[in-house]
């Protein structure tokens, strides 16, 4: 998924689910923000205190560092279950951190990551959950399974769906994955949006106890995702975005809330300095234990801690080492 899943129709989801605009915000900021949060800062608290984040992104999907692609896996392709039917490939191949969507792995994870009722790790689960669909069929680690058969396959990495470049995360599009079978391999961009938005408004629904209002959401969605194209026309690709958010702050406007994401909000409120997405170190404001910023950081350690914990025995079963 990208920002129109990940900001703009999780910030609706999370409303029509009944949270509140403040809270809605938070967690559609810190689902989006996972994907802009791939720089290492260092913030100065005092003289000899500084705080470091952990990144839950890389910019440079082809000289990853083994920390990276650990956290490629956990926070945006969680392995689920291999035997899916749904995963069938042509070659007949199967691997155990294969992503499938809204497996036990990750449906446990989103639930575990929320008993606290911390909206910021509940937007991180809500991004990895919705990339359990975008990215299923794909691997977060370096793998040939990843390899769609085409020119760039040839490389010696093939992380996630680099090779597949952005085809799972178009919403409107309609593709050809040859390495499934015959009966899949036409993927439909737009079913899988619609059933990641079901997953998720469910699961918040159940966080909120609200009446469901599936239909009308659903409807809404469906017309917000028009002119489904191919891959002949990817051209279309960012047009097409531009006039669909143009359409998403429309809708959020009615709720009266913000519309727009600016990836440096969070970190302008913390520090001292001008952001600038290039510069490493900056000095914390007064408030800074009790910024947006530093509540996404430590809420994004804790989920790595859980996901890590939960999927350690799998790693040990692989013979993975520094996960």
């Amino acid at each position: 998924m990208n920002i129109e899943f990940h900001y703009y129709l999780t910030k609706y989801l999370a409303l029509e689910a009944g949270f509140e605009e403040d809270e809605a915000e938070i967690i559609a900021y810190s689902s989006q923000y996972v994907d802009d949060n791939y720089t290492e800062y260092k913030i100065k608290i005092s003289k000899d205190d500084y705080y470091e984040n952990s990144t839950t992104q890389f910019k440079d999907i082809l000289k990853p560092e083994q920390k990276n692609l650990r956290r490629n896996i956990i926070f945006h392709y969680l392995p689920g279950d291999p035997t899916s039917p749904k995963v069938r490939r042509k070659d007949g191949k199967m691997h155990v951190l294969m992503t499938t969507v809204a497996s036990s792995h990750a449906q446990e994870l989103f639930f575990e990551s929320t008993k606290n009722e911390d909206l910021y790790g509940l937007g991180i689960a809500s991004h990895m959950l919705a990339d359990t669909f975008s990215h299923q069929n794909f691997i977060g680690s370096e793998e040939i399974m990843n390899s769609m058969n085409s020119p760039a396959g040839e490389l010696k990495r093939i992380i996630g769906h680099s090779d597949a470049e952005l085809k799972p995360d178009i919403p409107n599009l309609i593709w050809f994955d040859k390495r499934l079978i015959n009966k899949y391999e036409e993927v439909n961009n737009k079913e899988r949006l619609i059933f990641a938005a079901n997953k998720l408004y469910s699961n918040y629904q159940f966080l909120t106890s609200f009446p469901s209002k599936w239909n009308k959401v659903k409807k809404t969605i469906n017309s917000l995702i028009t002119d489904e194209i191919n891959e002949t026309e990817m051209n279309k690709i960012i047009p097409q975005q531009l006039s669909r958010i143009n359409n998403y702050k429309k809708l959020l406007e009615e709720y009266d809330t913000i519309t727009t994401y600016d990836p440096k909000s969070w970190l302008s409120e913390a520090v001292e300095e001008d952001v600038n997405l290039n510069k490493q170190n900056y000095t914390s404001k007064k408030n800074f234990k009790n910024s947006n910023w530093y509540k996404f950081q430590e809420a994004a350690k804790n989920y790595e801690n859980l996901a890590l914990t939960k999927l350690e025995q799998l790693f040990v079963d692989l013979d993975i080492e520094n996960w």
